[in-house]
């Protein structure tokens, strides 16, 4: 019979490297990363931090029997016989695999290896066994894998891991596809999702996959930067930065005088994106006017100018796309002959290329022998030099020497040529005849054909109109085409290389319209279609016009085309650029101009051609103050200007449009001054102070005139008021009348008609005292007082209340004597009553001078009523007012109103009451006689 007893003691045994336990199980395992216990009934036992940390191999136990003999080395191999591990830190091995290191406590403890779910050993690298083994970092052999893993230990222990984020390191680009290198990118492409600009590829397009190296199949023409990252295993990599860079492969050569057109060749010479920024700069020289497509760039460089001593050969060609550099080195240089190809239209030799020279320079050899009496056409651009063979030139090698330069070499033959009519055929296609020369007699039978640039052909047909078959005409039906096209015709073994131009379009006239447009005319019918699929482009200012203004699209019709101003642009010619090739310029004007004028201290000038941009940078320089003045945009024809001079003095500007000199010289003229009110005097013969209100006052008063008056001790007190004293009158005034006020400033005068004066009763002419003396002796009476006191304000100014009282007095005086003669001459019947002096015979009365009874009888009554009267005065008096007179309220009325003069009215025959209806009167009989 076995006992089993709880043993407290640990020991290791020599064989094993392991811990001999008792037999009995333990109840519970707790293991730390300082201590391990076991717990059985009723009692446990422990192991302190430093012995517990080096526990490894199996666990064993010893059994003692009655007899008390030990048996130990029984390994134990329960789930319960070994305590979890502790993992410490993170563990994310390489997908690759490899050696890799799992730190923590109690990672092999019973164990011989590890297991990767589901079957997949994980093998310790040391002897688990060993005493000098590293248990707490053990290292271990993966050999790699893609994704989440788990270890399994004996115990049943799961520890679930992920590997490293992959990682970018560097991408190369082939020509069909990109190759990037790093690390943890997987090897199964099930795991793996790869994007570029985040959009993720189809995974067909996965060429191959690794976990340090993967391939895409992807082309791109464009020079542009894209976004790479790859996702493996769910664990995301950075965003790797791709660019796709400029590749220049070949550029021509310009004069270093001329300048001129520079063609680049190459791949990723352009961009999809649109309002592309592309900058070429050739060594320190910007190339302008850059027109890019995918392999091509064409751009203008600028003449250097005579003395420049800096090196003109083997520069440094640097193009930006949207800040994207070209990393190969290509080289420049200026003034180097270079011919590119040959042809023979219409019986010439034509030289293609760059930097061919000019006539007088430009040496040629054919054979290497120099060519003295050959008469050279060369263009401007010197990228053509043509001449007329003296005799054939068959299969030669053919070069030129310019400024000691000697150009590369080039076999030519011009024995077989020919020659074609018309020169120009239509972009609508046309049939053209051509002739050609030097056919040699055995290929008199053959048919021509023609061989476009498309490698299509066309056969000739013969046109019989000669029977030379030496030289031959034949007619070829010309598709519709545009541009300049090279052409080679063969006839048998004889072939010529020759070319023709489609028909260009010709500009009749343009001019700046509405909306800041520029609008050119002329007959385009045929070029609408040529257009509209992007083969005709507008060219001006030595740009190509580019349709991407908001609002304002490029428009081109059968009759005309137009498109927006932009500050960049200036008086330049413009053509239409046809399939590459330039149509006849025209001449446009659109310097901005100034047609009007209006100042103030906003000057506002009216135009054209202003466009805003350029506006923007406009300003007036005055040569007064040499101050610089900005302009604002109004529209196309209006720009203000804001000009800080302070008047009266007249200024001379000069306009500067975009910061150039345009020969507008302008005259800033101040306004006059401008009188629109001011105080009152009481007495113009004592003159007095006076404020005149208005405006454009200036401090620089010549003179101030109050009608016939001066005025003194000018003070300029604003830009709106001075003030003067008005010296007293010795004129007569007529008080009631207005006064014109005049200041001139800086010899510029301004006046208007004022009140001036309120005293409406003195009247006063020191140089004539003989009026009457009633009125006399109160201006007498008036002026000591004034004198006496002399204070320079009149008497109403200085005892306001006493106007009002004479006003509401004579009211009341004048009333009372009205009423007064009223009854006085009612009473000596002075008064004739209408009512009385026709009755009833009113119409007759009226038709007196056709009633001769009734004229005697009228006469009669008003000569006893007034003797002093002639007869039919009155009565003509009463003729001429209206049918019903005046009532006594008019009356009143009229004798308030006094003349100019002063003078009392003159009253010869009053009359009162209202008068009846002519109807009352029926004859001259009822007229009443002089005794009623």
């Amino acid at each position: 019979m076995k006992v089993i007893f709880l043993i407290l003691f640990v020991f290791y045994i020599s064989k094993t490297a392991g811990i001999s336990f008792p037999f009995p199980e333990p109840k519970e395992i707790k293991g730390t990363n300082e201590s391990l216990i076991y717990s059985y009934d009723n009692m446990h036992c422990g192991i302190d931090e430093q012995i517990a940390k080096q526990l490894h191999g199996y666990v064993s136990s010893c059994v003692m029997d009655v007899d008390g003999s030990e048996i130990c080395g029984i390994p134990l191999r329960g789930k319960k016989d070994y305590p979890n591990p502790l993992i410490e830190g993170t563990f994310k091995p390489q997908t690759k695999g490899g050696s890799i290191i799992l730190k923590g406590y109690y990672l092999v403890l019973g164990i011989a290896y590890l297991t990767i779910d589901p079957d997949v050993e994980l093998i310790p690298m040391d002897n688990l066994f060993s005493r000098s083994v590293d248990i707490i970092n053990l290292k271990l052999d993966y050999k790699g894998g893609c994704g989440p893993r788990t270890i399994i230990w004996p115990n049943g222990f799961k520890y679930t891991f992920n590997h490293s984020s992959p990682i970018i390191d560097n991408i190369s680009i082939g020509s069909s596809s990109f190759i990037a290198s790093g690390s943890n990118f997987c090897n199964i492409s099930d795991f793996i999702n790869i994007n570029i600009d985040g959009i993720q590829i189809d995974k067909s397009k996965i060429k191959s996959i690794d976990h340090q190296l993967f391939e895409i199949n992807y082309i791109q023409e464009y020079s542009k930067s894209i976004s790479v990252d790859i996702v493996a295993g769910g664990l995301e990599s950075n965003k790797f930065k791709l660019d796709f860079k400029p590749i220049p492969l070949g550029i021509n050569s310009v004069p270093i005088l001329k300048g001129g057109s520079i063609m680049i060749i190459g791949e990723r010479l352009s961009s999809q994106t649109f309002n592309s920024i592309i900058i070429v700069k050739i060594g320190q020289y910007d190339c302008k006017n850059v027109i890019s497509s995918k392999n091509e760039i064409i751009c203008n460089l600028n003449s250097i100018p005579k003395g420049d001593s800096l090196n003109l050969d083997n520069l440094q060609v640097n193009i930006s796309i949207n800040g994207i550099y070209n990393d190969n080195k290509l080289l420049f240089s200026f003034d180097t002959p270079i011919i590119t190809d040959f042809i023979i239209p219409q019986g010439e030799v034509k030289i293609i290329g760059d930097c061919l020279g000019s006539p007088q320079l430009t040496q040629v050899y054919i054979d290497d022998v120099l060519q003295p009496n050959i008469t050279l056409n060369i263009n401007d651009k010197e990228t053509t030099l043509s001449f007329k063979p003296i005799k054939p030139i068959t299969k030669s090698m053919f070069f030129i020497i310019v400024n000691g330069k000697k150009s590369n070499s080039i076999q030519i033959d011009s024995s077989f040529f020919v020659k074609s009519i018309p020169s120009s055929p239509s972009v609508n296609g046309q049939i053209v005849n051509y002739t050609l020369f030097n056919i040699n007699q055995l290929n008199f039978n053959q048919i021509p054909i023609m061989t476009l640039p498309n490698n299509s052909s066309i056969n000739g047909i013969d046109n019989k109109i000669s029977n030379e078959y030496s030289t031959h005409t034949y007619s070829f039906e010309i598709p519709k085409g545009c541009g300049r096209n090279q052409i080679s015709i063969s006839i048998g073994n004889q072939t010529s290389r020759t070319e023709f131009y489609y028909e260009l379009p010709i500009i009749s006239s343009c001019s700046v319209v509405s909306n800041q447009m520029i609008k050119c005319f002329g007959n385009f019918t045929n070029y609408i279609n040529l257009y509209n699929n992007g083969n005709i482009k507008i060219q001006f200012s030595n740009m190509v016009v580019f349709d991407n203004v908001a609002n304002y699209p490029i428009s081109f019709k059968s009759d005309s085309f137009w498109f927006p101003l932009k500050p960049e642009y200036g008086s330049s010619e413009i053509s239409l650029i046809v399939c590459g090739e330039l149509s006849p310029s025209l001449k446009v004007d659109i310097t901005p101009s100034l047609k009007f004028v209006k100042q103030s201290l906003l000057f506002n000038s009216t135009g054209e051609n202003f466009i805003e941009n350029t506006i923007e940078n406009t300003s007036v320089y005055c040569f007064s103050n040499k101050n610089v003045y900005n302009c604002s945009f109004i529209n196309y024809t209006s720009i203000l200007c804001q000009i800080e001079i302070e008047g009266p003095f007249d200024q001379l500007c000069k306009i500067k449009f975009n910061g150039n000199d345009e020969n507008y010289n302008i005259s800033i003229s101040y306004y006059p001054p401008m009188v629109l009110n001011s105080t009152l005097i009481s007495n113009s013969s004592i003159g007095g102070n006076i404020t005149i209100f208005g405006n454009e006052f200036y401090n620089q008063i010549d003179q101030i005139s109050i009608g016939n008056n001066s005025c003194s001790n000018i003070t300029f007190i604003n830009s709106t008021s001075i003030s003067c004293f008005v010296r007293p009158s010795n004129l007569n005034i007529n008080q009631t009348e207005l006064q014109y006020v005049n200041i001139t400033i800086n010899g510029k005068s301004g006046g208007k008609y004022l009140m001036v004066y309120i005293d409406n009763q003195i009247k006063v002419d020191l140089n004539n005292q003989s009026s009457d003396s009633k009125n006399n002796d109160n201006n007498s009476e008036d002026l000591s007082k004034n004198n006496s006191s002399f204070d320079d304000r009149g008497i109403f100014e200085r005892k306001r209340w006493l106007l009002p009282v004479i006003i509401i007095g004579g009211v009341i005086v004048t009333t009372c004597v009205l009423m007064a003669l009223y009854h006085l001459t009612r009473k000596n019947r002075h008064v004739v009553y209408y009512t009385n002096v026709i009755k009833g015979g009113f119409n007759k009365i009226i038709n007196y001078r056709k009633n001769k009874k009734a004229k005697k009888i009228v006469d009669t009554i008003f000569r006893e009523l007034y003797p002093s009267s002639e007869p039919g005065i009155q009565l003509e008096s009463m003729e001429s007012t209206s049918e019903t007179p005046m009532s006594p309220n008019l009356y009143q009325k009229q004798s308030d109103t006094t003349p100019s003069n002063g003078n009392p009215p003159k009253t010869d025959h009053v009359f009162t009451e209202d008068i009846p209806p002519k109807s009352e009167y029926s004859s001259a009989n009822d007229i009443p006689s002089s005794s009623s």
